[in-house]
């Protein structure tokens, strides 16, 4: 249990029982593994740095599991049903990725290891250190290696979402509409501009069916507490049109110099959208009112 605050934050010490033919992972750094009567494993994991509450968790199964243990973070993949070679198949990207978000973010990862595991049934799901998707998932990419969008998702909020976090649920696009918006960008670095161009018009008409049914809001609501699919759409898909919009504005070179000072400022700290204006404001020399106005408090465009 934890409070229903994304700017609750804490450490963490878990400690879980498991049957012993499961392999976990979990958030933290795994500091103890210890066999118990009865065919049982202790598992202890500490986090010692401040994350939000939310982000804690862990996973188990009768997992196959792959491992890199390269540059840091060392990286695992577990699943059930896929082969150690398909599950490094699955996850060919991951170093690459998070080699390119360290580069956008101007922040190294955060942790020591990053687990990335299949379950039956998930739509994708980030927690501290660790992050999970369903098997489907994992099917579509041995398909397609280029449907990986969803690994990358999840894994942009090891900086955007999970270090810098919403302040309230009410700024909630600055966690999914900058993960939806930073996979495109690592899509356009690693299958080029066109990926990123298909990801960004999946955005836009997805937002503009919202609009078209009279349902547009500002990307800062005034509550959070029963949001519509409608709702949610907005958040992932008006918010990152919305960021490719200022890239547009602003250029490459001040975009990202925005967002890199946003994030080094922010790391480990929660965020109000007022933030992110004036880190684009302070990074680009411009009064950025109007864009704001327009694509983030506006309710219609």
């Amino acid at each position: 249990m934890c409070i229903d605050d994304p700017s609750d934050r804490a450490t963490l010490k878990l400690s879980v029982v498991l049957p012993a033919n499961l392999t976990a992972a979990g958030s933290g750094q795994l500091v103890g593994r210890h066999a118990l009567p009865g065919e049982k494993t202790l598992y202890e994991w500490e986090l010692d740095r401040q994350v939000p509450t939310y982000t804690f968790g862990f996973t188990a199964g009768s997992f196959i599991e792959a491992a890199d243990a390269g540059e840091r973070p060392r990286l695992r993949y577990l699943a059930a049903g896929f082969s150690e070679a398909e599950l490094r198949r699955v996850f060919a990207d991951t170093a690459d990725t998070i080699r390119f978000f360290e580069d956008r973010a101007g922040v190294p990862f955060p942790d020591a290891t990053y687990a990335q595991v299949l379950v039956a049934n998930s739509a994708g799901q980030e927690m501290s250190g660790f992050s999970v998707m369903s098997e489907g998932y994992g099917r579509s990419v041995l398909d397609d290696p280029g449907s990986s969008a969803l690994a990358a998702h999840e894994l942009a909020h090891q900086w955007w979402g999970n270090m810098v976090t919403c302040a309230d649920w009410t700024h909630f696009w600055l966690n999914e509409g900058f993960a939806t918006f930073m996979a495109a960008a690592y899509s356009e670095h690693r299958f080029g501009r066109r990926a990123y161009e298909r990801a960004l018009e999946s955005s836009s008409a997805r937002y503009e069916t919202v609009r078209a049914a009279g349902h547009d809001r500002s990307l800062v609501f005034p509550e959070w507490n029963r949001p519509s699919a409608d709702d949610r759409t907005l958040v992932y898909h008006k918010g990152a049109y919305a960021l490719h919009v200022l890239r547009q504005t602003l250029g490459e070179s001040l975009f990202w110099s925005g967002i890199r000072d946003y994030t080094r400022a922010n790391f480990g700290k929660s965020v109000s959208t007022a933030d992110f204006q004036m880190a684009m404001e302070q990074a680009s020399g411009r009064n950025l009112s109007e864009f704001f106005s327009r694509w983030i408090y506006a309710t219609t465009q």
